[in-house]
Parts: structure tokens; C-alpha cells; sequence
């Protein structure tokens, strides 16, 4: 028996018609098991603290856990690089910082192209860093610091976690911007780094606010300013180095999230309201504010253009600096 042309043509479109009510429920059901968030970050570092606080409000909102997975290595590239490769069906996501746009600048080997190899979704929060100096530096306050520290030229030392990493950037940009010329001394992670300014070796670090809050109560070392543009909710009698005698100077790390290139604007549709449920969720945002972080929301063509911005600023800093990754 052979069918006519319309039998053929009621069977194409049932055929159609099912294809995408298949496709429709798919999406519909998204999220339907446990998601995976990529934190390319060492547990304890400031990016494993946001996603660790803001997994169970992102958990709520999308009806399935969050499970953080830390993909630390080569300065948050190995993370990246595993996100890229996944399956864009919305079950993998990255959070990312100012490195994801940083690393590709300091090495040919990063592994990923931030512009062809993600989508963005949010920004989610961002926080200053913290000046912090030994106690043994006859200095009061953040005035007093810059004034001391053009006066002594290169005779005195400030640490990071390591050539390339944010610190290095940081104090360079912070060399530059003040006209000051305090040596650059790299270590092998923040807590050697720490470690030599308690003990007096090195005088200068940019630290973590949660870090440096604790050291500052403790007396053993001292907070002058705050990295931002604006004073930390967490440290609030701390001036912004702007307002201690560094115009514009205005530095905070980001965290955004990002899913693989080709995933479908339905997935990041649902992940964009994730995201505004975390910035609805005032006692987590006051919870976030005490660690210093500030929560945020973007558009994806926002945090795009922050990247873009970032991507100019760093690699002017890096090649005048002639940094390179270790």
C-alpha cells in the first residue's frame, strides 16, 4: 500500500510537531539532576568562598544542588579549561575571575580563549584588596605610606602569590600609578607570602579582606587602604587609596559566571535567574558583605565589555611591566 501526498505530509508534520515538544520539555525540565559549578580556585582562596556561599541560594532557585568542584592549577587555567570542553547543556558552569582575561596575556599555553570558548552570564561579585604593610614601617596611615615609600624608592619590598599573578599586577599598577618603585618579591602562594610579611622579611602585600581583617585586629600586621573605588563595608575606617593620594586608582577582583560556547539562550536564561535570586537574598548578600565581597548582576553584554576593558588594561600593565607567569 503506498500513501498519498498528503498522508506524507500529515506524517512529516506529526513527526515535526513531536520533535519539538520533545525539545520543548527538554528545556523545560532544565535543571533535572545536580549541577556542577567549576571553581578553578584552591579551596579557602576568595574565589572557593563565594562559591561556596552562594551555591545553596543558586541551588534554591534553580530546584537541583550545586555542587562546587575546585579545578585549581596554572592560575585558574586548568578550571577554565575543563568548563570550555564540557557539554553546553547547561550542568557545568564556570565561576571565573579578572584571571580568566589576565592569564592569556601572560602565557600562550592558557588553554582557552575567554571570547570563543565562553558565554557570559552574570557578574556575581567582586571585592577590593587590602594594602597591608608590617607594622615595623614608621607609617599611621595610607598618606604617610605613599609619602614614605617615594622617599625610599626601591629600598623596601611588597609580595605576591607569584609573578603574574593578581598582587604582581596590582602592586605594579600600584608602582606606576603613585610613582613610587617598591621591588617586587614572588612566592609560591599567598601564605608564603604572608608568612614573610609577619616575619618582617617583605613590608607590603595586597591581601584578601578577610585575611587582612584578621591580621589587623590581631595587631601583628596593618591595613592602610582599600584597592576599590569605594571603603569596604567590612573595613569601613579604612580609606580607598584614591582618597589616601592615588587619583583613579580604582582595582577590584571580579567573579562572574560563564557557560560553554554553544549553550542554548534558554540554559542562560534559567542561570540569569539564579543569579537574580542570589542578588534578592539579603542576608546572604550581608553575609557576602562581611567577607568584603559585593554582590552583583550583570547583563552578559556587560560583563563582556568588562572583560574587554580588563583585557586592555592588564596587558598595557603587563608589557610596560614585562611580566610574565611564572
Amino acid at each position: 500500500m503506498s500513501l498519498n501526498r498528503r498522508d506524507l505530509l500529515l506524517s512529516a508534520g506529526a513527526l515535526a510537531c513531536s520533535s519539538q515538544a520533545r525539545e520543548a520539555a527538554a528545556q523545560g525540565a532544565f535543571p533535572s539532576r545536580p549541577v556542577k559549578l567549576v571553581v578553578p580556585f584552591a579551596p579557602g582562596g576568595g574565589g572557593d568562598i563565594v562559591g561556596r556561599m552562594v551555591t545553596p541560594r543558586l541551588g534554591s532557585v534553580l530546584g537541583q544542588p550545586v555542587v562546587v568542584d575546585n579545578r585549581a592549577g596554572a592560575g585558574g587555567a586548568i578550571g577554565a579549561q575543563v568548563a570550555a570542553r564540557s557539554d553546553p547543556d547547561g550542568y557545568t558552569v564556570l565561576l571565573h575571575s579578572s584571571t580568566l582575561v589576565i592569564n592569556p596575556q601572560l602565557t600562550k599555553s592558557a588553554g582557552y580563549d575567554f571570547r570563543t570558548d565562553f558565554t557570559p552570564i552574570s557578574l556575581l561579585a567582586d571585592f577590593p584588596l587590602v594594602l597591608i604593610v608590617h607594622p615595623s614601617l614608621p607609617v599611621g596611615n595610607f598618606s604617610e605610606f605613599v609619602a614614605y615609600a617615594r622617599a625610599k624608592g626601591s629600598e623596601f619590598f611588597y609580595g605576591s602569590a607569584g609573578n603574574g599573578s593578581t598582587q604582581h599586577l596590582v602592586g605594579e599598577l600600584f608602582n606606576s600609578m603613585a610613582g613610587t618603585a617598591i621591588k617586587h618579591v614572588p612566592f609560591k602562594g599567598n601564605g608564603p607570602a604572608t608568612s614573610s610579611l609577619l616575619a618582617g622579611d617583605i613590608q607590603v602585600f595586597f591581601d584578601i579582606v578577610p585575611s587582612a581583617l584578621s591580621h589587623g585586629q590581631s595587631g601583628k600586621l596593618r591595613p592602610l587602604a582599600v584597592t576599590g573605588s569605594k571603603r569596604s563595608p567590612a573595613l569601613p575606617d579604612l580609606p580607598t587609596l584614591r582618597e589616601g593620594g592615588v587619583p583613579n586608582f580604582d582595582f577590584s577582583i571580579w567573579y562572574g559566571l560563564f557557560l560553554p560556547k554553544a549553550a542554548s539562550s534558554t540554559v542562560v536564561q534559567h542561570w540569569r535567574r539564579a543569579v537574580e535570586g542570589v542578588e534578592a537574598d539579603k542576608e546572604l548578600g550581608a553575609r557576602l558583605a562581611a567577607q568584603g565581597f559585593q554582590p552583583l548582576r550583570s547583563s552578559p553584554a556587560e560583563l563582556s565589555a568588562l572583560m574587554e576593558r580588563d583585557w586592555a588594561r592588564w596587558g598595557k600593565v603587563i608589557a610596560d611591566a614585562h611580566i610574565k607567569a611564572e
